[in-house]
């Protein structure tokens, strides 16, 4: 039997109507008939060969991948307009590739972002030489702001890791003397007690500054900053015990606290609890505890604690001053608190306005500062000295680092110019297949980027290694936390975009069909002259700083000699300690090793100089003054220049005599012969010049008066037998022990240490200038020598076709930087001879400004600027004229 079955309902049999509207708004108008029917033709095909469904979703994912050819078309729709520009020519019949409808997108997509660093970076890798030079020359810029960088971060980052900043609060004192304010951060102890009493107050501490003692060791005195307090610093503030208790400073007033570093200093180790050390003048104290060093920098660093206890004792034996109940001794203490909430500090600034003082010439009034608000310090706060760099610092160095960003751009910038032909050509295809402007100048910026990444790469561990090498660098300590890093990223990234800008922006203009036919004859920019002028003050203060450096070397070489052939090596010093000296000082020159004694302030240079004002024919100075023993000028056979040597006695209670040195005599008297014989009013009391010496030949030569103040003297100078110094050692530490028990005798040999040979800081600071400014000068120069033989290739090859030999090509290009050089000496050196006078003015005339270490600054740096320009000149005799002039 037959049986007939019902047709199933109809399936759909048209696209889908979103995927045509997709379809009709991306294609172009000329493409979309042909387009949509040939879809619609497969799209029937595929209904009957899987189904309707299917085939909807096949029609649906074609219209979507229509969507990238759009945006193609978008990316280089702006080039339209150059066809129009460049292209008149062009039949009006043939259509136009691009469709001038839509703007061109950036297209700065990850995907896009990705691809500029694989480009750039196989460009850096195929210019190595390149690619190095300028990586260093901006790691050596960025070498300087990093170091500034740490500094920030250690000052921003100070006092970070005490637990509840937020509620810790240090008391200021607010003195106001004749109508003068000024204000102090420091406190008077006895307001601690007042404190403990308001009930928002958590806790309170109190920190009386001491400053250094001599803690005596068997290798002499170690000066150690002593801080007295109690156990609550431990509770406020973040300091640790790594052993010991906090309490001992409670319970034993002659218990000592030490950090890691001071333990190690003076023992060696931090296992040192129950050891015994001894303080001059203030006795003998035992280990307790060892402070763990912070973490971070703090405004409040601690060698040694001591307990408040144990100031009380002192001040009742007069060893130190008695200020724990003195309001006005306010200048050496320190009273912390915590704060029971961070919204109590206006509540304390009110309750502290009951705690004002009434002194006999001054009035007190306190407030609270947050720990938080210490740092960066501020200008007019006295008694601040570890409160970091104030905001102007801060500022200061923010200038810097942006000067530097912008020096190191500049070599940068000469170096990418200096290889814009060959990179001429690569902008040129690009933009004819399609490349925006907007998409060159991200590959250009790209490359800069990645050359700062690279140079901060390298200067972040160089950093570190010269902090050990940089003053007040060896002790800063910072977090590298998720923001320093960052911030280092971002100072990386702003200084390859700054260089990076401009040869982008420049190279990025370049126009196709001026590229890929004659490249050779295209200028970069009419600014050369700037950047001549540039290279001439680049090189002007290099020339300055050499001139500086080849000075001070001469200085310090002839100062090593003299002091080689004039001070002996078998001399030592003796620190007297303020003791009385006259039965110590016979009794070691009765000693067999020893020649003479001297008690002096003054051996061949001022060894402790004081300050008087001098009033001579109404004429009042400030000079400095050194105490001399009477003996010292004949036992050292120093001839004067005018007048005669103290007389053989001299009274001890009153002064009657002085000599002055030939500086102090010209700045006292027009004519220094006429000085002779003068009285002057030293210090309120009349004295007489009866002789002038010569200048001190070693060191600074300073006006210095000559005066017998055996109250003053603080060294004896012991002159000892050749090869005895071992023995006369022991037997002067002896006679010490048997008339100071009590102190440790500091006895060194004077030449090895007064006289080490190191390298003077003047010398360190001049040098490491001068060698980075010259390296960065170099750099720069040498990518403008390489622009100038790129666009003059032309002209060298028809020189060298019409007979030019390779030395006069070489010349052509050399002799222009030469001219530089000269301009740079013509500024430089007046400028180098001006800063020397006022440096000659601080460390004497010994300072030599003549010609010879004139001309040796002014050469090096010459030859090392004309050598660099060689590297680059130097191919202008290896042009081959049939390649360059093949394409003309």
């Amino acid at each position: 039997m037959n049986k007939s079955f019902s047709d199933p309902t109809p399936q759909p049999r048209h696209p889908p109507r979103w995927a045509d509207r997709l379809l009709c708004w991306l294609t172009p108008t000329d493409l979309l008939e042909e387009l949509q029917g040939d879809l619609h033709e497969q799209f029937a095909q595929q209904v009957d060969q899987v189904g309707p469904w299917r085939a909807r979703w096949w029609y649906g994912l074609e219209a979507l991948k229509v969507i990238r050819p759009y945006y193609l078309r978008r990316r280089v729709a702006s080039l339209a307009n150059w066809q129009k520009e460049y292209l008149p020519k062009r039949l009006a019949t043939t259509r136009p590739y691009f469709t001038p409808e839509h703007l061109s997108p950036s297209l700065h997509n990850p995907a896009m972002i990705r691809n500029y660093f694989k480009i750039a970076w196989r460009n850096l890798w195929k210019n190595k030489l390149f690619s190095v030079v300028n990586i260093l020359s901006l790691s050596l810029s960025m070498a300087v702001g990093v170091i500034l960088f740490t500094g920030l971060k250690a000052t921003f980052d100070t006092d970070h890791f005490h637990p509840k900043l937020n509620q810790l609060v240090r008391i200021l004192t607010q003195e106001t003397n004749e109508g003068v304010q000024t204000k102090w951060a420091s406190a008077p102890l006895p307001l601690a007690t007042q404190l403990n009493s308001v009930s928002f107050v958590e806790k309170t501490v109190k920190v009386r500054l001491a400053g250094k003692h001599n803690l005596q060791t068997d290798k002499g005195d170690v000066p150690i900053d002593i801080k007295f307090s109690e156990p609550s610093f431990f509770d406020v503030f973040g300091f640790n015990l790594l052993s010991g208790s906090a309490q001992s400073l409670a319970n034993n007033p002659t218990s000592l606290l030490l950090t890691q570093k001071t333990a190690e200093k003076i023992f060696g180790s931090t296992n040192v609890l129950g050891h015994t050390v001894q303080f001059e003048n203030l006795g003998y104290y035992t280990v307790g505890g060892i402070i763990q060093d912070p973490p971070l920098e703090t405004h409040l660093p601690i060698e040694a604690m001591l307990s408040i206890r144990s100031a009380e004792l002192l001040e009742k034996k007069g060893a130190i001053s008695s200020i724990s109940q003195d309001w006005g001794g306010f200048k050496s203490s320190a009273i912390y608190a915590r704060l029971k909430s961070d919204g109590n500090l206006e509540q304390l600034n009110a309750t502290l306005q009951n705690y004002t003082r009434k002194l006999d010439k001054s009035h007190l009034q306190f407030l609270a500062q947050p720990i938080e608000d210490i740092t960066p310090g501020k200008i007019d706060l006295k008694s601040n000295p570890h409160a970091g760099a104030s905001w102007e610092d801060v500022k200061t160095q923010l200038f810097i680092i942006l000067s530097l960003t912008l020096l190191a751009a500049f070599n940068y910038i000469s170096l990418a110019l200096a290889r814009a032909f060959s990179r001429a050509q690569e902008v040129g295809v690009r933009k004819i297949i399609g490349a925006t402007r907007g998409q060159v100048i991200g590959q250009f910026l790209m490359e800069s980027t990645l050359v700062a990444l690279c140079a901060l790469f390298f200067t972040v561990p160089c950093v570190t290694i010269l902090a050990h090498y940089i003053p007040d660098m060896d002790d800063v300590t910072f977090t590298w936390d998720i923001a320093f890093v960052v911030g280092l990223i971002t100072y990386a990234l702003i200084t390859g975009l700054v260089a990076g800008a401009f040869p982008a922006w420049l190279l990025s203009a370049f126009q196709p069909i001026q590229v890929l036919r004659k490249m050779k004859t295209i200028k970069l920019f009419r600014g050369v002259a700037v950047y001549k002028a540039l290279i001439v003050v680049q090189f002007s203060v290099t020339i300055l700083f050499m001139i500086l450096v080849v000075i001070v070397a001469d200085y310090d070489r002839k100062n090593n000699a003299i002091i080689s052939s004039t001070v002996p090596s078998n001399v030592l010093t003796l620190d007297l300690k303020g003791e009385n000296y006259q039965n110590l000082q016979n009794e070691i020159s009765g000693l067999s090793q020893v020649e003479t004694t001297l008690a002096t302030n003054w051996y061949y240079e001022p060894i402790k100089l004081g300050k008087d004002s001098v009033t001579l024919n109404d004429k009042t100075l400030e000079v400095n003054y050194v105490s001399i023993d009477p003996r010292a000028i004949e036992t050292e056979g120093i001839r004067l220049l005018a007048g005669q040597n103290f007389p053989s006695t001299m009274p001890l209670s009153t002064e009657q005599y002085v000599l002055v040195n030939e500086a102090a005599a010209k700045v006292l008297a027009s004519k220094s012969e006429t000085l002779v014989g003068q009285n002057l009013l030293l210090d309120s009391a009349s004295v007489q010049v009866i002789g002038i010496l010569p200048n001190e030949i070693i060191g600074q030569q300073l006006p210095l008066i000559y005066r017998y103040l055996p109250n003053e003297i603080t060294t004896l100078t012991i002159k000892i037998k050749p090869h005895t110094e071992m023995e006369a050692t022991k037997a002067i530490q002896s006679v010490w022990k048997d008339h100071f028990p009590e102190k440790t005798a500091n006895l060194y040999n004077l030449k090895e240490y007064r006289y080490s040979g190191e390298i003077s800081g003047e010398m360190e600071i001049f040098g490491g200038s001068a060698l980075i400014i010259m390296i960065i000068a170099a750099l720069g120069i040498l990518g403008i020598a390489s622009y100038s033989v790129e666009t003059r290739t032309k002209e060298l090859g028809i020189r060298k076709v019409m007979g030019a030999s390779n030395v006069k090509l070489v010349w052509i290009i050399t002799k222009n930087f030469g001219i530089l050089m000269l301009i740079a000496g013509l500024i430089g050196v007046p400028a180098g001879l001006f800063c020397g006078d006022l440096l000659r003015k601080e460390m004497g005339s010994y300072l030599d400004l003549g010609l010879i270490n004139i001309s040796i600054a002014f050469a090096l740096v010459a030859i090392v600027g004309l050598l660099t320009v060689l590297s680059q000149t130097i191919r202008a005799g290896q042009i081959e004229p049939v390649k360059v002039l093949k394409a003309d």
